[in-house]
């Protein structure tokens, strides 16, 4: 039985953790496009210099920069204001799905358990 509930404990922490990477991510890309709203980062000439932000932020930016919403020229970065509509429905949709996997994951795992 020891084995069992070890297991479960497991299976639930991995899901626990899962969902704080992938919101820990969305937070950060979140604080990182209202970093550049606020410097009001719409073009290359007012795009903010790449070395000024922390690796972190860095890496938010290469990744929003890959789903089109940020651009990088010159070492600058900015904002697309043509993509944010689109980025903003596939962001809802990343968001329901993630919390939808994960409380199908959380229920399969507690019916698990109260059938054994």
């Amino acid at each position: 039985m020891g084995g069992r509930g070890f297991t479960t404990a497991l299976l639930l922490i991995l899901i626990a953790l899962a969902c704080l990477a992938g919101m820990r991510r969305l937070e950060r890309d979140r604080r990182f496009m209202a970093r550049l709203r606020a410097a009001r980062a719409f073009d290359p000439q007012s795009g903010l210099p790449l070395g000024s932000f922390s690796q972190d932020d860095q890496d938010s930016a290469t990744g929003l920069a890959q789903a089109g919403v940020v651009a990088i020229e010159r070492n600058r970065c900015y904002i697309v204001q043509s993509q944010l509509t689109m980025f903003r429905r596939k962001r809802t949709r990343v968001v329901l799905t993630g919390a939808l996997t994960s409380a199908l994951l959380a229920v399969l795992v507690a019916i698990l358990i109260l059938r054994r």
